[in-house]
């Protein structure tokens, strides 16, 4: 069997993009609980419950997650330095991607740094700022991003070819 340098990828991209169309889904079901115009000052936090409540802050970190995984793949598919720094690794992406029709590079930064309160700073998060992402669908810039990276995935993925 003659191995290549190239790695398949088509398992991992397809299984990020089902696990990214489902949390898009849960976070479209909780952000039609939210009435329009409404505001946590005129009570729209209190139309979700706390375990509605988790299930966005674990579906927008897992979300952000996913763009990491896919930004990392990409970079070591395309022979490119990857960093530890998640941020640093989706900026490194949108460097070489320049002039390609990504997400804005400002949406992905947002949702890095959302991730990253999720993660390390629990106790101090603020609502303020997560309520707009959820009424204004702001997560599903980072789903295109997903998309966007696994179909350039898919279409670099080779298997192993048996000798003739």
């Amino acid at each position: 069997m003659n191995q290549k340098n190239e790695t398949d990828h088509r398992a991992y991209a397809y299984a990020v993009m089902e696990q990214a169309d489902q949390h898009i889904a849960g976070l479209d079901e909780l952000s039609a609980k939210i009435q329009p115009g409404s505001t946590i000052e005129t009570g729209a936090i209190t139309q979700l419950t706390f375990n509605e409540r988790s299930a966005v802050e674990r579906s927008l970190q897992v979300l952000a997650e996913i763009a990491i995984g896919c930004s990392k793949h990409w970079l070591r598919q395309h022979q490119k330095p990857v960093t530890a720094e998640s941020r640093a690794c989706i900026e490194r992406v949108y460097e070489c991607l320049s002039g390609k029709a990504l997400p804005d590079i400002q949406a992905m930064r947002g949702a890095i740094a959302t991730r990253n309160v999720i993660v390390h700073d629990y106790l101090n998060l603020d609502w303020q700022r997560i309520e707009p992402v959820l009424k204004q669908r702001k997560y599903v810039q980072v789903r295109e991003y997903i998309q966007q990276l696994c179909q350039a995935l898919l279409k670099t993925s080779t298997l192993p070819e048996d000798d003739v």
